[in-house]
């Protein structure tokens, strides 16, 4: 038969205690899990973000000016693509960039975005300097940049509806070469 004689609450007591100290550890030790996964979560999220602000960013121009500074180091080189230099070869595009009046020969390894057939689109690229014989619309040169991430920036330049306002394509941007020694080949 069942015990059903009322029991002293002094002796329940030390139980139920010690049943709560046990819950209470297992929320704080889950609580502290939790709390330790957020740490770790924020701290790649920081370390993520801190390495693509150390990417150096430059212009074509300061690429070519700060190249032994530079060396082999990864960082953004951003110019607009001349007309007429892509060059499509086995997955690698090939083309240059242009900003005051320095050119960079360019081997991307990814394929383009849409955009990028647009004429002198400007573009932001990651990569690094590679030793190599190159001829670009401004001359020879011994470095080539290697890309493998391109970003294409959207101009603010309007078009018109009509034709004869419509730039030419293989024109440049008005007044974008107007100081360069050479002359962009056209075809």
């Amino acid at each position: 038969m069942t015990d059903l004689s009322p029991r002293h609450p002094l002796e329940e007591a030390p139980d139920r205690a010690a049943a709560r100290r046990e819950m209470g550890r297992r929320r704080k030790a889950m609580v502290g899990g939790f709390v330790l996964l957020l740490l770790i979560a924020g701290g790649a999220a920081a370390i993520a973000g801190l390495r693509n602000a150390t990417l150096f960013f430059r212009n074509a121009d300061e690429a070519i000016a700060e190249r032994v500074e530079l060396g082999d180091r990864r960082f953004r080189l951003q110019g607009r693509v001349v007309p007429r230099s892509v060059e499509l070869d086995g997955g690698v595009t090939t083309f240059e960039v242009i900003h005051n009046c320095a050119s960079v020969s360019v081997r991307h390894s990814v394929d383009p975005p849409d955009l990028f057939e647009s004429p002198w689109i400007p573009v932001v690229l990651e990569g690094r300097w590679v030793t190599g014989s190159v001829v670009t619309v401004a001359g020879r040169d011994t470095h080539f940049f290697s890309s493998d991430n391109m970003l294409i920036k959207h101009t603010n330049e309007y078009e018109a509806a009509n034709a004869e306002r419509i730039p030419d394509p293989d024109e440049p941007p008005e007044g974008f070469l107007d100081s360069c020694p050479f002359e962009v080949p056209r075809l």
